[in-house]
């Protein structure tokens, strides 16, 4: 008993921090023991069951589970991808098979066990992220990029660092750390108010405090409105317990009412206050814009939808490219995602099973008259209906997060029949032959699964290998898995690498993987580079319209532009608006680069984007292209914080007057005090004058980040040790990120599809790019030509455009 009590603990903790999690798609090993620990484990389940004679555990969900799981595999098959859908519908499956276990162990009076294991689980959230908060605070080095902590930096007498830092360390990403969080607290503290034990009930209001605080500390909305709603539900139901309208303000309920009050209102401002945030912004923008993009899909495949787990790649066609986010599967609708993947007939079982379990819950509720039971079921039902409120506006699938609201549901439907299962009857048939049918379906599953990893495996080879031999390995996984579409654009795109100097065969592999997947945007891009390379301008620009067109965080407007005005087949205003759509969508860099200066449209669409800009971002423009006009840009009495950024950059740089810069950067912090480049531009001016203050004043930029400041170049011009600034060189631009939301949405796999140099985004300018040059220039000086080489090779792999290390390169290679 005690060995499996522990092997119980030990399995939850594993699928909610391992196999249950984001590790199941990044780390292939994870992968392969989900497979086979899940198959193992439902298998032997299920196996039990059948021997006992009883099969699925007897719930008044299960005929319309049973039509769920059926309705799962006809729409998949139907849908717009069938073999990905097979793999998504295993997942559901399992999460059924995780309720009705859950459900079994309830019934058998192990309750107890079940609960427990949700404090432990809680216990680690709290103490992973506590581990994360110490890490950032302190700078213990735990987690990325908080080697330096706040503790360190912040000014004499205070402890309140300028900027929090959203939890994420316990499950991976700071929204599911929400989703998780907040009904667990809830949970927590209805166990804390039903408890006789002191000592448990300290715990348990120790726990629930510290969950809510993640939750909080998250700053993500649904986790709130998830506490908002459940401490509305918790009170409505502990008011109406006994109640009489004539009391309804008797002092009896002022407490809960005055709570009740107090929290929504504290809620509501916080999420007024965090929906404030530009980012937020523009995040609802996208989630209103998913919202619309699944209406459509719903017009168009009304009755079975696109497919179990589909939404991720049916949206790439009818989403606003301007509004495009790769990296969302699901609408952030539970209604409008089931709709689309499984259409109204899919919907129709969801509806009734939220109809039956409404039902079973006020049977429940009636019926209970001890006291603490009865406030343990108010509370799960509150937790319930967080979740089911949050998930109007967010989906969470990965088992990770949806574990604890099948414990919700296991507990709501069958605490009070904790009774073995009935003799049988025609509802215990069904479920002993849904248990042979979920035996049969889980193995078959073990077996299939067998293969597909055994393709997995050869096209995560191909990932670390090159050339010819990359190719073999993914072309062994098409075999072993040909109805993968990946692994099939892995083989053409391979195939067009090795094939770079026949252009018209690589246009060939890029056309066919196209015909596999039209909204694959970086083979229409680099479909494009090769057509431009043969010569064939119109083809590329249509290539260029079809990636546009999925996406515009590509840069498919920049080439486009490019081509139109190299071909002139476009107005020059449509070729400016071309530019300055793609300057919009690539915010990380300012539009620097001599590429912008080489043609006078160009030019024209730089002018144009500075005006929509910030001041300060409008004067870094005007300081690389239009020295002349920053006097013109400095305010006569600057009041905000990038007005005096302003004036403190024109002194340090143009004035030269390196006192007057400190303060202007200084009246800038005061203002902004959350700005970390305000932080590393001060440091700029101090480095002369106060070392020590711009050290801190750049640990300080680091913990807050920076966008268009460099910490690291401007550490390596006071670095005194030889292979320091070399480090600090390398480090002193950000890394260039290769897109994987195609391969990881559509197919939950990385494949590393790279754009060809040709058309990849302008980099930040030759300024930026500065510490890489000295690299080069100091490997030359030293007579390390191959050295030097390499490096101008990687400037141009990071900024194609950079003409200088281009003619540098050339020299070099033609003096060697």
């Amino acid at each position: 008993m005690r060995l499996n009590r522990i092997a119980f603990i030990l399995l939850a903790f594993y699928f909610v921090f391992i196999g249950g999690s984001s590790y199941y798609t990044l780390v292939w090993p994870v992968r392969l023991l989900h497979h086979a620990l899940v198959t193992f484990i439902f298998a032997l389940w299920l196996f039990n069951r059948i021997r006992q004679g009883k099969g699925i555990p007897s719930t008044p969900l299960n005929l319309l589970l049973y039509a769920l799981i059926i309705i799962w595999f006809v729409a998949g098959f139907l849908g717009l991808d069938w073999r990905m859908s097979l793999e998504h519908t295993w997942f559901m499956v399992t999460h059924v098979l995780i309720f009705w276990v859950l459900v079994d162990m309830i019934q058998q009076g192990r309750q107890k066990l079940v609960v427990e294991t949700q404090f432990l689980l809680g216990a680690l959230i709290i103490l992973l992220a506590g581990l994360q908060i110490f890490s950032w605070y302190f700078g213990l080095g735990f987690t990325p990029e908080s080697s330096t902590g706040w503790f360190a930096v912040i000014g004499p007498g205070t402890w309140i660092p300028l900027k929090f830092e959203r939890l994420w360390l316990g499950m991976g990403v700071s929204t599911w750390m929400a989703a998780y969080s907040a009904p667990l607290a809830v949970f927590c503290a209805g166990w804390a108010m039903s408890t006789q034990k002191r000592d448990f009930r300290v715990v348990l209001w120790v726990m629930a405090v510290a969950l809510t605080g993640v939750a909080l500390l998250t700053f993500s909305r649904g986790g709130l409105v998830a506490l908002a709603v459940s401490a509305i539900v918790l009170i409505v139901l502990r008011v109406l317990r006994d109640f009489n309208p004539r009391e309804i303000f008797s002092r009896k309920n002022l407490i809960p009412l005055g709570v009740l009050a107090g929290g929504v209102g504290i809620v509501l401002v916080v999420i007024i206050v965090i929906g404030q945030n530009p980012g937020r912004v523009s995040g609802d923008a996208k989630r209103l814009e998913l919202w619309r993009s699944a209406g459509e899909i719903i017009s168009d495949y009304p009755v079975l939808g696109v497919g179990t787990g589909m939404f991720g790649r049916a949206v790439r066609t009818y989403r606003d490219p301007a509004l495009a986010d790769s990296r969302l599967s699901t609408s952030h609708n539970l209604i409008l995602n089931t709709t689309a993947e499984i259409g109204v007939l899919g919907l129709a079982i969801i509806a009734a099973l939220a109809l039956v379990l409404l039902r079973h819950w006020w049977i429940n509720w009636r019926g209970i008259s001890d006291p603490a039971s009865r406030l343990r079921l108010e509370v799960v039902y509150a937790a319930l209906a967080g979740v089911a409120v949050q998930s109007l506006f967010d989906n969470f699938m990965m088992t990770a997060v949806v574990s604890l609201f099948l414990v919700l549901l296991a507990y709501s439907v069958a605490i009070r029949q904790t009774s073995p299962d009935a003799p049988s009857n025609l509802t215990q048939s069904i479920n002993r032959a849904a248990g042979v049918l979920l035996l049969v379906l889980m193995v078959g599953y073990g077996v299939w699964f067998i293969q597909t990893d055994r393709a997995f495996l050869n096209a995560q080879r191909s990932l670390r290998a090159s050339g010819q031999e990359a190719l073999e390995d993914v072309t062994a996984a098409v075999a072993i898995d040909p109805a993968l579409r990946l692994y099939s654009l892995q083989e053409n795109y391979l195939t067009a690498e090795l094939d770079e100097t026949q252009i018209p065969e690589a246009i060939d592999d890029y056309q066919e993987a196209l015909l596999l997947e039209p909204t694959w945007d970086t083979g229409w891009l680099n479909l494009a580079a090769l057509q431009e390379q043969a010569g064939d301008i119109d083809a590329a620009i249509a290539s260029l319209e079809k990636a546009r067109a999925i996406d515009y965080n590509n840069p498919a407007w920049l080439h486009w532009a490019r081509l139109s005005e190299m071909q002139g087949s476009a107005t020059d205003d449509e070729i400016v608006q071309g530019y300055v759509v793609a300057m919009q969508y690539q915010l990380e860099n300012l539009p620097l680069s001599d590429f912008w200066q080489a043609t006078p449209l160009r030019q024209m669409a730089v002018a144009a984007y500075s005006q929509t800009l910030p001041l300060d971002q409008h004067y870094r423009i005007a300081a690389v292209h239009d020295p002349e006009s920053l006097q013109s840009l400095v305010p006569d009495d600057p009041q905000s914080g990038l007005e005096w950024w302003v004036v403190g950059e024109y002194a340090l740089t143009v004035e030269q007057d390196v006192d007057k810069a400190v303060t202007g950067f200084s009246q800038a912090i005061e203002q902004e005090s959350s700005m970390g480049d305000y932080y590393a531009s001060r440091a700029r001016a101090e480095m002369t004058i106060d070392p020590e203050a711009a050290r801190r004043d750049l640990k300080i930029a680091d913990l807050l980040g920076t966008i268009y400041e460099f910490p690291n170049a401007l550490r390596a011009e006071t670095a005194i040790d030889p292979l320091e600034i070399y480090e600090l060189r390398v480090r002193a631009v950000p890394p260039r990120v290769v897109d994987q939301n195609f391969d990881v949405i559509l197919f939950s796999r990385v494949a590393q599809f790279d754009l060809l140099p040709a058309v990849r985004f302008v980099g930040p300018g030759t300024v930026i790019m500065q510490p890489w040059y000295e690299i080069a220039a100091f490997y030359e000086a030293n007579d390390n030509i191959p050295a030097a080489i390499n490096a101008y090779n990687a400037i141009l792999g990071y900024a194609p455009d950079e003409t200088l290390a281009r003619s540098e390169l050339e020299r070099l290679s033609g003096s060697s």
